[in-house]
């Protein structure tokens, strides 16, 4: 009985060290294993893509993370909070560098990578990161290839080629398994209404989707090859002790909460509302807490359906004017996957639409753009 009692510990040693091999090579070059007690304190970090540089047509120049800033977001890793938020900023905002006079943030990154980085998004948000991320669009590639895909639901036909930079995006509508070239195509498509707007919207909803494949049991399986995919493709000035710690806060599953920086189109770029924003920055960054219930007499919800949705539709606008509310419609190809309320604001809109329904609300800039709330009404909705 112990001989068989060996051979099975000896097995499950044996796994455990296939599973974690992967990992050796990240571990030994940035010596951060999860550190079990997370963060101690709350951590801001700006991460940002790099857009691939070329030496020639359709040819890739070798990665020095200097490009262009595609996906710009502001993370606060709060443990006390139990929660990661991520502010996108639209890479159309203009911002005067030092320097350099008035650009476009993502400017910011070719003209004087990393620190400018920090320096611009600084002067947008009030916010000085601590610590920068910057990440090539070939991690993106590589670490959804090696998670298996990522399922993710695609609103409407998205077509668009630029030869030149060897990107063809051809997607249908539908919720369906996306491998890495098909994500990327699906978070860089920009060639709608909403522009740079709807692609951070996109890239909101992927977060989401990306975090339940990773926490699945499938993709926790994949996790070490998932990390070791993506190692070569970062750089940042995060130190070997907050590494661990952030692999460690990462482990007790945070909430997340997702932000577009509040604001508007008009002047060829995006112009920030400060009220809005430094609403958000009190409750999400600096710890505030919400005041009373919001009141929803007067606002304005946004009701999000597709095709074959219109009896329940017009059952749910019933209601919600009997809340006080006012509606607009916003059809869509592809009906809502689940019931939810959205608000890209403070969350107590939010809460009382949810409460008041009986559906989950999130605080998320997914939300339709010029309405104070969004209801998306998916086949469960309890009305």
């Amino acid at each position: 009985m112990r001989r068989y009692l060996l051979l099975f510990l000896g097995l499950v040693l044996l796994g455990l060290a296939f599973w974690a091999y992967p990992l050796l090579g990240p571990v030994v070059r940035h010596g951060a294993l999860p550190a079990p007690e997370g963060l101690k304190a709350p951590l801001t970090v700006l991460v940002y893509g790099s857009s691939p540089e070329y030496s020639g047509y359709h040819r890739r120049a070798p990665e020095r993370f200097r490009g262009l800033a595609d996906t710009i977001l502001l993370v606060r890793l709060d443990p006390g909070a139990g929660r990661v938020v991520v502010l996108s900023i639209p890479r159309d905002v203009w911002v005067n560098l030092p320097g350099y006079g008035w650009h476009k943030v993502n400017a910011a990154s070719p003209l004087g990578g990393p620190d400018l980085m920090k320096e611009a998004v600084a002067r947008i948000t009030g916010v000085q990161a601590d610590r920068y991320v910057v990440v090539s669009t070939e991690a993106l590639r590589r670490g959804v290839d090696a998670l298996g895909g990522v399922r993710v639901c695609v609103e409407k036909p998205m077509r668009y080629r630029d030869t030149a930079a060897g990107l063809d995006i051809d997607l249908k509508p539908g919720c369906q398994v996306l491998n890495g070239e098909q994500v990327e195509g699906y978070l860089r498509f920009r060639k709608d209404a909403l522009g740079d707007i709807g692609r951070i919207q996109r890239q909101q909803a992927f977060f989401h989707a990306l975090k339940e494949q990773v926490l699945s049991p499938s993709g926790l399986l994949r996790l070490p090859r998932v990390v070791a995919a993506v190692e070569p493709y970062f750089q940042t000035d995060l130190p070997r002790e907050e590494k661990g710690a952030i692999l460690g806060f990462a482990m007790k599953q945070p909430h997340l909460v997702s932000l577009l920086l509040p604001g508007n189109f008009g002047g060829g770029g995006w112009n920030v509302d400060q009220e809005a924003l430094r609403q958000l920055l009190a409750v999400y960054f600096d710890g505030e807490t919400l005041g009373e219930k919001g009141d929803l007499r007067g606002r304005l919800v946004a009701l999000v359906y597709g095709p074959g949705q219109e009896a329940l539709v017009e059952k749910a606008r019933t209601r919600l004017r009997e809340l006080g509310l006012r509606v607009i419609l916003h059809p869509v190809d592809l009906p809502p996957s689940r019931t939810e309320v959205l608000e890209n604001g403070p969350g107590l809109l939010a809460q009382a639409l949810g409460e008041a329904l009986g559906v989950p609300y999130r605080i998320s800039g997914e939300a339709v753009l010029g309405a104070d709330l969004t209801l998306r009404l998916g086949g469960d909705v309890p009305l």
